[in-house]
């Protein structure tokens, strides 16, 4: 009688082994026996049934099909890592170059990153890369900026255009409160093409991109323009139809646009004519010649001990104030262009080489530059205070007022107590010859001219004056009481144990009594908190808005309600100018036929970078964004509808679509992805 067959029970250190983990199986109900997961069978638990049934045909072939196949798991991860590639790709296009390029762009590296799971999938040319940055990308940003905005007090600044191709475009630029970061920003929100520039049209396209934006009308504080009638008109400008809407609204024309034309306006009416054009031919004879340049580069190393010469800068009337800085290199440089001018006069046979020279031979016209220089500079600095995105704008009407009244003391004797800003005769008070400044005396005495000529110089220069002194009295803004007295609220006199009341500028902008009263308290126990910040005016009454007492309510609402709605007036219309240089620097001879709303796009997506203070190398697309790309409602035609921001979940949104239906990999449409493995996508580099 033989030996009882041997059962051997079922190890669990067999699923750790590498001939056995891949493929073993535990069955529960009976010890005794294994499962191959591969051919669906079962094996005696003894080692050697199991390296048996390993080296079988059978199961050899059942293994072989299934290492060819991918995961699901792979699948996912090939359709979003290829998402990403193909978002940052259409980023970096949005902030840097032509769509035409990515065609070139995306073969490129798709060849070079070959061992990428995300370059293998990637398939990205213009078509897509429109359909991108359109309906995913510029989607993205507006959101994220109506976010930023919330139910905040806001102000926008607008003006007119023409593209390239000679369409009329209306810029319209915000300026909001962030509260976040507390600061003041002036960003990008809409560039709409128009067919007409009267104050109707205008105006209906106002609201409209408002409507479009999400954002109320009612909200709006302020509007910035120029100086055009169809802007400021009394009795049918834009402004005048905005303010039927919404009674509080507060006009406040661009300070920079006054001062240049105030500066034009005077030197027109009292300098001789020569020295306008000897600003401008001296500019334009190096302008269009390397050879002229090259000459004069040769001339002034020559003199100079080998250093190169700055370069010539143009008096344009559309970069403001760049008279300026016209007028500074011609005088550093005085010596070597009269220099070159009296040699090329023979040389080339030029009538405007010979006019020239004989400019820069006057004596005269030197002491006229020197006048010019100092007054110039003067208003360049208030210029550039209102340019800045960075000001502190409770101290800007205080700059512009001491510009206005340090011209006028330039004329009257010192002994005057005149108020200077509300004298309507200042020729009454000036005096019979008043001090024009240091340099300027001492070039009187250089050159030794004589009676007459000392005495028409003089006047010519008096007569800049007294007529810069009065356009800027007239080009002050018409509610400069308003504005003056926004100084009030800023952070030295806010936290000031002696104050300046705040109840005349409340008066000044016809809030009710029940509100008054309610500021005028909180204005009263702002010095009750101990702050945080102390020295930036914006930060500290972002920290105001954001204070909460223990019953997390907030006891200044109203107070820093009120303070919102001044800080975000608009001074100048800077970032507007700054808009349609970057129109032109997108829609140029090349790309002339880039249509309105990928024009608008473009534009949001750079101002979106910039709000963020990040480029496209380093701007992560949020997982939301990522998975719209590929999906078949992003090649949707939508020229003629406005971009709204519901289009894509916001980029702080934690929920995570449940299907997928990109077009790398449509059968998989059904497959549900968890919030855990969302995050473990997102954690893992090789993705991105």
């Amino acid at each position: 009688m033989g030996k009882p067959q041997y059962l051997q029970k079922f190890r669990k250190e067999w699923l750790q082994d590498k001939d056995f983990k891949n493929w073993l199986l535990e069955i529960d109900i009976n010890s005794s026996k294994a499962r191959c997961k591969y051919c669906k069978t079962e094996i005696n638990a003894k080692r050697f049934d199991l390296l048996t049934h390993a080296k079988s045909k059978k199961h050899l072939n059942a293994v072989g099909v299934v290492s060819t196949s991918k995961s699901i798991s792979t699948y996912v991860k090939d359709s979003v890592a290829s998402n990403a590639a193909a978002g940052s790709l259409s980023l970096f296009i949005a902030a840097h170059c032509s769509i035409l390029s990515v065609d070139h762009l995306g073969v490129l590296c798709a060849k070079q990153f070959k061992t990428s799971e995300a370059a293998l999938n990637l398939s990205l040319h213009r078509t897509k890369c429109t359909a991108i940055i359109n309906s995913v990308l510029a989607p993205h940003f507006v959101s994220n900026l109506k976010q930023s905005i919330g139910d905040n007090y806001y102000s926008i600044l607008i003006d007119e255009s023409t593209d390239i191709s000679v369409n009329k475009f209306l810029g319209i630029t915000i300026m909001f409160l962030h509260r976040e970061i507390g600061e003041v920003v002036s960003t990008y929100l809409s560039l709409v093409e128009i067919e007409a520039c009267d104050a109707q049209t205008i105006t209906n396209t106002i609201k409209q991109t408002l409507i479009n934006k999400g954002l109320s009308l009612n909200k709006l504080v302020g509007i910035g323009t120029d100086n055009a009638s169809v802007m400021v008109g009394v009795n049918n400008g834009v402004y005048k139809k905005l303010k039927d809407d919404v009674p509080s609204l507060i006009l406040v024309p661009c300070v920079c646009h006054s001062l240049q034309l105030a500066v034009s306006a005077a030197a027109a009416e009292s300098f001789p004519r020569h020295i306008d054009f000897l600003i401008k031919e001296t500019y334009n004879w190096f302008a269009h010649s390397s050879l002229r340049q090259n000459e004069y580069k040769t001339l002034y190393k020559t003199i100079n001990d080998g250093h190169d010469p700055l370069k010539i800068v143009k008096s344009c009337g559309t970069r403001w104030l760049s008279v300026e800085s016209a007028i500074s290199r011609i005088l550093d440089q005085w010596l070597e262009l009269k220099t070159l001018f009296s040699i090329v006069r023979f040389k080339e046979h030029c009538y405007t080489a010979e006019v020239l020279y004989n400019i820069y031979n006057d004596e005269t016209n030197l002491v006229y530059l020197h006048f010019l220089k100092p007054i110039l500079y003067e208003v360049q600095l208030v210029n550039k205070s209102f340019e800045s995105n960075s000001a502190d704008s409770t101290k800007l009407l205080s700059d512009l007022t001491n510009l206005v009244k340090s011209v006028g003391k330039k004329l009257v004797s010192p002994t005057c107590r005149e108020n200077l800003l509300s004298c309507k005769n200042i020729e009454s008070f000036v005096c019979s010859k008043p001090y024009m400044g240091y340099i300027f005396e001492n070039k009187i005495k250089d050159t030794k001219m004589d009676s007459n000529a000392e005495m028409q110089l003089r006047n010519r220069c008096k007569k800049f004056l007294i007529l810069l002194f009065k356009q800027l009295q007239q080009r002050l803004p018409h509610n400069i009481q308003i504005l003056e007295n926004i100084s009030v609220l800023s952070i030295k006199n806010t936290l000031s144990l002696i104050k300046e009341p705040i109840i005349p500028l409340t008066n000044l902008m016809q809030l009710e009594n029940d509100q008054i009263s309610k500021i005028e308290v909180q204005w009263n126990n702002i010095l009750n908190v101990k702050w945080i910040e102390h020295t930036n005016t914006q930060k500290f009454w972002s920290e105001v808005s954001n204070y909460r007492d223990a019953s997390g309510s907030n006891p200044f609402s109203e107070l820093s309600e009120f303070a919102t709605r001044l800080l975000v007036l608009p001074w100048s219309n800077a970032e507007v100018e700054r808009l349609f240089s970057q129109m032109n620097l997108v829609k140029t001879k090349i790309r002339n036929k880039i249509d309105t709303r990928l024009l608008d796009s473009l534009l949001t997506i750079r101002a979106g970078l910039r709000r963020h203070k990040k480029c496209c190398s380093d701007y992560e697309l949020p997982y939301a964004v990522l998975k719209q790309i590929g999906k078949q409602e992003m090649y949707q035609k939508q020229n003629n509808i406005p971009t709204t921001f519901n289009s894509i979940q916001s980029s702080s949104s934690k929920e995570v679509p449940t299907s997928q239906t990109d077009s790398y990999d449509a059968i998989f449409s059904t497959i549900h992805i968890s919030e855990d493995n969302e995050e473990n996508i997102i954690d893992d580099p090789s993705w991105f």
